[in-house]
């Protein structure tokens, strides 16, 4: 098959930035190189470093946005397209990858993670157009949901959940949803080394809870530091929260990692920010960890944390919601979002005053997590392309 792949247009493939979706993607470009299966083009935002993964089967094209001539381009399609469906430089990335597209024939085209691009490709270059998704943007709530579904030749997403929030939206069409649980590379995390805890300002008696993630409000840090402060019965306790507010460090700090500041402050002698921690840096941060604690507090589509902890072998707490059960139902503790704090310090002391249930729990789900390895995810994703 001849496929494109048009990315969001805000992080770059190969996900030098990081960001799940575009790993994903790299996963997959991998796996199409290493077995010869389809010739795939893809749409992206300059990577910000020097970096060349063409191969006989993949292809990249470049799409630069902070250039003089590209500014000027912006200003004069957002002169002449008074409602996009999202920001000027989302749509501007959509223009210049339709442009590239027009006199190229392609069997499938691929949306990442951009459902509102449909609406334009379907228009201007037609065929086959497969919506991917990662986050709940295709719901009854979202803006020209039935447009979108009914626009969508298939849509892939990342969890039962997802597939159920999609589902609900009517439309004429009777656009097939399949669900492709999100993969990762299971054997970095599983293979690890710890880094020095002296590094984190750390000792080998302290015992350390670990959050990686966005420091954003629905991911729940504020009510974990808060339960840390309740935790009288744990010698050495520790937290470590490693992360930024997005893909990069923050600068100047949001108002909410200032409030996270602000309620470690009285113990911050147990409370180590890391700040952004570059993905292939994380499973070592990780496996420092004694356990993982992914406390959100919305409706996650899935939850990558959750997966990593698991394939680093980490006992695991983490809150019932959206596709997180359908990851660590029966090897985690899974806990209710109402009453959190007490309920993420009940687990945490519960798991530090039976360390062979912990033990086993963690086992189990590093076991577990070599069901959503890179390489069977990237064969399921690519078989779905071809068979619907």
């Amino acid at each position: 098959m001849r496929i494109a792949i048009v990315t969001s247009g805000r992080l770059p493939v190969p996900a030098t930035k990081g960001g799940a979706v575009e790993t994903k993607l790299d996963y997959i470009l991998d796996y199409n190189a290493e077995h010869h299966l389809h010739d795939i083009t893809v749409y992206s935002v300059k990577p910000d470093k020097a970096i060349d993964k063409n191969t006989r089967e993949n292809h990249y094209v470049n799409i630069t946005l902070d250039s003089f001539w590209a500014k000027v381009g912006k200003k004069i399609y957002h002169y002449l397209n008074k409602t996009p469906y999202y920001n000027d430089i989302a749509e501007y990335f959509l223009y210049r990858c339709i442009r590239h597209m027009k006199g190229r024939q392609f069997d499938c085209i691929i949306i990442a993670n951009r459902p509102g691009f449909v609406l334009k490709l379907r228009e201007k270059i037609g065929g086959k157009l497969v919506n991917q998704i990662n986050n709940d943007y295709i719901s009854p709530d979202s803006p020209k949901a039935s447009a979108i579904k009914e626009a969508s030749s298939l849509i892939i997403t990342c969890s039962d959940f997802l597939n159920r929030q999609t589902s609900k939206v009517a439309c004429q069409a009777n656009t097939p949803i399949v669900t492709v649980h999100n993969g990762i590379d299971i054997k970095r995390f599983a293979e690890a080394k710890p880094i020095d805890r002296a590094v984190l300002g750390m000792s080998k008696d302290d015992f350390i809870v670990f959050f990686s993630g966005r420091l954003t409000k629905e991911k729940g840090i504020l009510e974990l530091i808060q339960a840390i402060k309740q935790i009288k019965t744990i010698p050495h306790l520790k937290l470590i929260i490693a992360g930024a507010s997005f893909y990069g460090k923050d600068s100047p700090q949001t108002p909410y990692i200032q409030e996270l500041q602000r309620e470690a402050e009285t113990i911050k002698e147990q409370v180590v920010f890391t700040g952004f921690v570059d993905y292939s840096d994380m499973p070592s941060y990780l496996k420092v960890a004694d356990v993982a604690v992914v406390p959100s507090l919305w409706e996650e589509p899935f939850g990558l944390t959750v997966l990593e902890a698991m394939a680093a072998g980490l006992p695991l707490v983490a809150t019932r919601c959206g596709g997180i059960p359908e990851v660590c139902e029966g090897v985690s503790l899974l806990i209710e979002r109402e009453n959190i704090c007490q309920n993420i310090v009940q687990a945490i002391t519960h798991l530090y005053e039976n360390p062979d249930e912990a033990r086993l729990m963690a086992n189990k789900a590093a076991e577990r997590s070599w069901h959503f390895d890179k390489t069977p995810f990237s064969e399921k994703y690519l078989q779905v392309l071809t068979r619907e």
